[in-house]
C-alpha cells in the first residue's frame, strides 16, 4: 500500500518544481539568464537549474537520512523510515516533472535515454519501493551519486553562463565532479550490485534479474558519460575556452543521473 507521506511528497515535488520551472521560463525570473539562452532555448537553461536544485534537495536529505538510519547498511531490505518515504516521493515527483518537461519541449526523439532511464528506474523500480516498502535501504544508497550530479550539472551550468574552461572556478568544479563521479556514482553502484546478489533472496528472482539489469544500464550509460566528459575537458585538444555547444548537449542528454 501507498504511504500518504510518500504521496504528498509525489505530489508536492512535481508541483513545486513545475512552478518552479515556470517562473524561470517566466520575465519575472529571479535568477539571471545567460544570453545565450534567453531565447526560444531558455527551456534547457530552466531544466538544468531544476535538475541542479533537486539534486542538492536529494543529496542533503539522502545523506541525513543515512546517517541517522545506519540500519540501512545492515538491512537494506525491510528498513523503512517516513523521511526515507517522503526522499523516494520527491524523487518520483521531479521525475514525472521532468519527463513532462523533456517530451513537452524537445519531445520523444530527442529525449528518448533520458526518458527510458527514468521509466526503469522511477515508474518500476521507484513505484515497487513506494508501494512494497521494500529496499528502500537501496535507494537511500543511490541517493550518495546524487552528490556528483551537484557537480555535473554545476559544470553544465557554467558553460552555459560562459565561463572558460581555464578558469579556477571551472578547474575547482571539474576536479570535484571527475572525483565524486568515481567515488558517489561509479562507486555506489558498484556497491548496490554487489549488496543486491546478497539480499536477492528477499524477493522473486524475476525481479531481482530486473534490479540487476537496471543497475547495469544505469552503471553503462555512467561510464559512458564519464568517459565523454573526461574526453571533452581533459583529452580535447583544442583551445578554444568558449562555451563548447557539444558540452552543453553531453550534460543534458544525462539528466540524472539525472541525477542520476
Amino acid at each position: 500500500m501507498f504511504n500518504p507521506a510518500g504521496v504528498c511528497a509525489i505530489l508536492i515535488s512535481y508541483l513545486s518544481f513545475t512552478k518552479f520551472s515556470q517562473i524561470l521560463k517566466g520575465k519575472s525570473s529571479f535568477i539571471p539568464v545567460p544570453a545565450k539562452y534567453a531565447g526560444p532555448t531558455r527551456y534547457k537553461w530552466s531544466n538544468v537549474v531544476g535538475s541542479f536544485v533537486h539534486a542538492i534537495i536529494v543529496a542533503v536529505l539522502g545523506c541525513y537520512c543515512f546517517y541517522t538510519t545506519p540500519e540501512y547498511l545492515k538491512d537494506r531490505v525491510t528498513t523503512y523510515t517516513t523521511l526515507g518515504e517522503v526522499i523516494t516521493g520527491i524523487f518520483a515527483g521531479y521525475t514525472i516533472y521532468d519527463t513532462v518537461d523533456l517530451l513537452k519541449y524537445q519531445g520523444f526523439s530527442a529525449t528518448w535515454p533520458v526518458l527510458v532511464h527514468h521509466i526503469l528506474l522511477t515508474y518500476i523500480g521507484v513505484g515497487y519501493f513506494l508501494y512494497h516498502h521494500y529496499f528502500q535501504g537501496y535507494l537511500i544508497l543511490a541517493c550518495f551519486a546524487e552528490i556528483n550530479s551537484i557537480f555535473l550539472h554545476g559544470r553544465m551550468l557554467l558553460l552555459m553562463y560562459g565561463t572558460p574552461k581555464n578558469s579556477l572556478l571551472f578547474k575547482v568544479n571539474n576536479a570535484v565532479n571527475i572525483c565524486s563521479f568515481l567515488t558517489c556514482r561509479l562507486g555506489s553502484f558498484t556497491v548496490l550490485m554487489f549488496l543486491l546478489h546478497e539480499d536477492c533472496n528477499a524477493t522473486s528472482s524475476l525481479w531481482c534479474c530486473g534490479i540487476n539489469l537496471f543497475s547495469l544500464i544505469l552503471f553503462g550509460i555512467s561510464v559512458v558519460l564519464l568517459c565523454r566528459v573526461l574526453r571533452s575537458d581533459f583529452l580535447s585538444r583544442r583551445k578554444d575556452t568558449n562555451v563548447d555547444e557539444d558540452d552543453v548537449i553531453i550534460n543534458n542528454n544525462a539528466n540524472s543521473t539525472k541525477s542520476e
